[in-house]
């Protein structure tokens, strides 16, 4: 099963559930979700699977296309009339020899207008995740590798750095610095996102185009998945700037 791209009716799709947000109309358009939303995520999972594998041995494909995706529904006490969804899904990669929650990972998402290609770690407060175990103990040590390292390949290439802190809200956390210039002031970080947008009307959304497109974009960016979730001492082989 080849990778047959996202298409118009999958924005659409995004669009009109950000104006129709509850589960009357979801249920009315769920054919339209599943065509164009969850297959071509499920082509586009078969597609990346072998690169995955040879990127990281752990980054396995799952059982079902649905276990690398989040959840569309919100959960929690929701109102009855909405909203009921998220207006964006994503496809993940991530160790799966842990709970995916306790890892970083690399992900594509999409939305209303365009598609994410990106990074991302959080800290969920569990104690064994990669945020408090790796990621802040190793910026105490080596935020000048790190720093290094962005500079060398991310700036001018279009991401966009985010970090989050604790805030009020559904999930709790508001937008900090982006990247703090010490060691200590990136403890109180709950997550941080490294990510670069393509829009719908994009030549690189077309099959062949998009795959390379993530191929090369995960390349770029595993060395921050290494440095924040990586427990193996030859770790910084990865970041030679």
């Amino acid at each position: 099963m080849s990778f047959q791209g996202f298409r118009a009716e999958s924005f659409q799709f995004f669009r009109e559930l950000t104006l129709n947000n509850h589960r009357l109309w979801f249920e009315s358009q769920r054919e339209v979700y599943e065509e164009f939303v969850l297959t071509p995520f499920a082509e586009l999972e078969q597609e990346l699977a072998p690169f995955m594998l040879e990127l990281n041995g752990s980054f396995k494909p799952g059982d079902t296309a649905e276990e690398h995706l989040s959840r569309i529904e919100l959960t929690g006490e929701l109102p009855p009339e909405g909203p009921h969804y998220k207006t964006s899904l994503y496809q993940f990669w991530w160790n799966a020899e842990i709970p995916r929650l306790c890892d970083g990972h690399l992900h594509v998402g999409i939305g209303a207008d365009a598609v994410t290609l990106g990074f991302s770690i959080y800290d969920w407060s569990y104690d064994k995740g990669r945020m408090r175990e790796v990621f802040k103990p190793r910026l105490r040590g080596h935020l000048s590798l790190l720093d290094d390292y962005i500079k060398a390949n991310y700036l001018r290439r279009g991401f966009e750095f985010r970090r989050f802190v604790r805030g009020a809200g559904r999930l709790g956390l508001r937008e900090g610095e982006a990247f703090p210039c010490r060691g200590a002031q990136w403890q109180d970080t709950l997550g941080w996102v490294v990510s670069r947008q393509i829009h719908e009307n994009s030549s690189r959304l077309t099959p062949g185009s998009f795959v390379t497109e993530c191929k090369s974009t995960f390349e770029r960016l595993y060395p921050l998945y290494v440095f924040s979730s990586d427990m193996r001492p030859d770790w910084r082989d990865a970041l030679q700037v």
